[in-house]
């Protein structure tokens, strides 16, 4: 009995090593699948990537370990359609920055970027995504404002509207008066430039510089063209009254004819309750100079009376004083004061009957005679009442003696 439960156990004993044996050998042909091409190796992967627009490009700087198995690199889109590989030449021993450009398309990208060694072993793919800009960026752009060009005989003034929205710099390019080309820059913070020399209906370019990111590699620029005006403001300070008889007076309420050449607006004249002050009356100037004026200009009253200013009126010049006076206008018809002014040498200049602009600017014809004195004529307001009620004159020339 004891022989056979020794029998037994010793049968048992040995099917079980047989079992560990073949459970053995299984696993080693399992793990030889795995291995038989040996075990995967990973080289280190970028510490950082910078990546920085241009123009229908990005730029890539690439930070590496100090790893050096790391060769080369490859970056390549999701899709596989874009791919690059680049070399890593190493200049320190320890981390280093590796930079090449891509030249691409405008649109948004993402990229998986890998480092290899020379036996064909990767790093992890780390993911990269970026945006290119190119020419429907450029488009969006706007470059710098003018909003108002105001010039005398000796200078020009030019007021800037608010720096566009990513912009560092303006640039502007403007003829002097010898019609050569001066290039100055404009800071954002200017609101106001001052030029002693210009050309009449000469080139202005504007030209504002843009950065997609701060870290943008090229700048995007948008061009703007212009021209100065053809005509200049005459000199309000030598600009005076002439009072010739039948003239309208300085007027009511604190008026004077000062008020009116001034240069500045908030001060209006006011007609008198006087035929020679109510509609149609007649004023007359002495404009300091010989000049060939180009323009008129009356600002009608800042805080009332828009309908006061003339609707129907006109502009006459003259150069001799010794007979130029005429008429009463309150006391003969406009046709008999029109044919006497001209046997006096006024030259009517301007003939507005249709003016509903409170505020208007008037273009005078080109006439071959330049005038020193100027009458206004205020032949009928705009509403319909007698009263006159405006604030300012200017008057514009493009050549004087």
């Amino acid at each position: 009995m004891k022989n056979l439960i020794n029998i037994s156990y010793i049968s048992w004993l040995m099917l079980a090593v047989v079992s560990i044996i073949t459970s053995c050998e299984t696993t080693a042909e399992t793990y030889s699948e795995f291995t038989k091409e040996g075990e995967k190796v990973y080289i280190g992967t970028p510490d950082t990537i910078l990546v920085a627009p241009g123009i229908n490009k990005l730029q890539f700087s690439v930070v590496i370990n100090a790893d050096p198995k790391i060769k080369k690199g490859l970056i390549a889109t999701k899709d596989k359609s874009i791919s690059h590989e680049f070399e890593v030449l190493r200049k320190n021993t320890g981390q280093d920055t590796t930079t090449f450009i891509l030249d691409l398309d405008e649109g948004e990208y993402n990229f998986d970027l890998v480092l290899k060694d020379d036996a064909g072993n990767q790093s992890i793919p780390r993911e990269v995504t970026s945006i290119v800009y190119g020419e429907k960026y450029r488009n969006t752009l706007i470059s710098r404002n003018i909003s108002d060009i105001i010039i005398t005989r000796e200078r020009a003034i030019i007021k800037w509207g608010n720096a566009p929205e990513g912009s560092y710099s303006t640039s502007l390019s403007y003829e002097d008066g010898e019609g050569t080309m001066q290039n100055i820059d404009i800071p954002n913070d200017i609101t106001e430039t001052v030029l002693d020399s210009y050309k009449l209906s000469g080139e202005i370019k504007i030209s504002s510089s843009f950065k997609p990111t701060k870290n943008a590699i090229e700048s995007f620029n948008s061009m703007s063209e212009t021209t100065f005006p053809d005509r200049f403001i005459l000199d309000h300070s030598k600009i005076t009254a002439l009072r010739l008889p039948f003239d309208a007076s300085d007027g009511c309420y604190g008026s004077s004819y000062e008020r009116l050449t001034d240069g500045t607006t908030g001060a209006y004249w006011h007609s008198c309750d006087t035929p020679e002050d109510l509609y149609p009356w007649v004023m007359s100037f002495d404009l300091g100079v010989n000049a060939k004026v180009k323009g008129f200009k009356l600002d009608q009253r800042s805080d009332c009376c828009g309908g006061r200013s003339p609707g129907s009126y006109q502009i006459w010049g003259t150069n001799n004083l010794s007979d130029a006076a005429t008429k009463n206008i309150d006391e003969v018809d406009m046709e008999d004061w029109e044919s006497e002014s001209i046997s006096k040498g006024w030259v009517k200049l301007v003939d507005v009957s249709n003016n509903t602009n409170p505020t208007f600017e008037v273009d005078i014809p080109e006439n071959s005679n330049n005038f020193r004195y100027i009458r206004i004529v205020g032949i009928s307001s705009i509403n319909g009442e007698l009263e006159a009620n405006f604030d300012e004159f200017t008057f514009y020339a493009n050549e004087v003696e």
